[in-house]
């Protein structure tokens, strides 16, 4: 379970998501200034065909080593086509557990990629602290 004071940019929690049969990994992009909401980003163990095919879409996946992140069984993508925005609170529950903390430097590459993406808006971006990267 994420405590408030844990719940910042970098941070991977695992846990549920609707609509999803297991549980996946999360990373936190950027958090607002109240801390009331959240950006956020998945880890897939495979690049959904979808995505392959879609070359717009393949740009914005970031290979990850499973060496330099121990939780992970293999190595594994971070999916930055694909924002989730929503309350922060949602990580606060039981089912969440913190994992650890993304690198600085995959940080920098999750941020570059969303804002790039045109998927969030000026304000957004502004929002979740993602403007000035």
């Amino acid at each position: 379970m994420g405590h408030p004071d844990q719940i910042e940019p970098g941070v991977i929690l695992h846990g549920p998501m609707e609509g999803v049969d297991h549980s996946k990994f999360y990373i936190v992009a950027g958090i607002s200034g109240d801390k009331v909401l959240a950006c956020s980003v998945l880890i897939n163990s495979r690049i959904n065909p979808y995505i392959a095919n879609r070359p717009h879409l393949m740009r914005r996946q970031i290979l990850i080593q499973q060496a330099d992140y121990t939780f992970l069984d293999h190595d594994s993508y971070i999916n930055c086509a694909s924002p989730l925005k929503g309350n922060v609170s949602i990580f606060y529950k039981q089912d969440y557990t913190i994992k650890g903390h993304l690198s600085a430097l995959h940080l920098r590459e999750v941020r570059k990629q969303i804002i790039s993406s045109g998927i969030l808006s000026v304000k957004e971006m502004e929002k979740f602290g993602l403007k000035d990267w």
